[in-house]
């Protein structure tokens, strides 16, 4: 169902419906509006509109951890079209209680249809099949819902709460479990 392109630092990832792409800095027109878009701001952001440089600083970190880790941020595109659609990947969070953790986000109206949960089981599986990842976390604030759902789909389990965030886990042994039924 799903293939990876892995010439190293920047493998790209093909779902049935998805192609991801780690970002690069000729998508910033197109991360920019994505990432200031009120409803994708809500909750990844506090709803803090960031100034391009942000996004700029963004890509370039996606881009060195992809160099240094073999992980970080992908766009997400539908197979058939070439604008970005979301974003899907591995990123630090220095400041929260576990720092690596998968993120995800979609334009709102790619919301409802399984994409986030498509995309997300391919970056679940990269981590776990190329990165040798133990355990995958993410993370969503305790109104955004519709995150808990997508997590609780990928197989995630309510790990613990945290200053208004809540964490959802998978274990390695759970997602090979999970994925061979």
């Amino acid at each position: 169902m799903r293939s990876i392109s892995c010439p190293m630092p920047s493998p790209s990832i093909q779902t049935t419906r998805l192609h991801l792409v780690p970002f690069t800095p000729a998508m910033f027109d197109e991360l920019y509006h994505l990432f200031t878009h009120p409803s994708v701001r809500q909750y990844l952001l506090d709803d803090t509109i960031v100034q391009p440089e942000w996004v700029h600083d963004a890509i370039l970190t996606s881009q060195r951890s992809f160099e240094d880790h073999g992980y970080g941020l992908w766009a997400i595109h539908m197979r058939a079209q070439n604008s970005i659609i979301g974003f899907c990947g591995f990123w630090r969070f220095e400041h929260l209680a576990y720092p690596l953790q998968l993120n995800y986000g979609l334009l709102p109206e790619f919301w409802n249809i399984g994409l986030a949960t498509e995309a997300s089981k391919a970056v679940i599986e990269y981590g776990f099949e190329q990165l040798d990842f133990s355990e995958i976390v993410a993370a969503a604030d305790v109104p955004n819902k519709a995150s808990f759902r997508v997590m609780e789909r990928l197989g995630m389990r309510h790990w613990m709460d945290d200053g208004g965030i809540t964490y959802f886990k998978l274990n390695r042994p759970l997602f090979v479990a999970q994925d061979g039924q």
